[in-house]
């Protein structure tokens, strides 16, 4: 399940942490991409040349968050790779 209510979010205590995180969610979750999310088996999220990551990308910035540099997108999306192949609870856990 990779459904995460703003309360859900709420849990995670770092504030820049959470606003990425939850960027990145929101965009994935609009572009219709979780399948391709868990579905993921390239080495890199920044290199990618998938037309899906480029929309993910274009649709976080259109949420109010481009404020990514290239390790720190990695690491979002490593984080919403972990929530799709693990589930939600595995997720928020990370971060208790």
């Amino acid at each position: 399940m990779t459904h995460i209510t703003d309360s859900e979010f709420n849990t995670i205590s770092d504030e820049h942490t959470r606003i990425m995180l939850k960027n990145a969610h929101q965009a994935i979750s609009l572009t219709e991409s979780w399948h391709y999310i868990t579905t993921f088996n390239e080495d890199s999220f920044m290199f990618s040349g998938s037309p899906a990551v480029s929309n993910i990308m274009k649709k976080m910035s259109e949420l109010g968050y481009d404020g990514h540099s290239g390790c720190s997108f990695g690491w979002t999306m490593r984080q919403m790779e972990f929530l799709a192949k693990n589930g939600k609870q595995a997720f928020l856990q990370q971060f208790v």
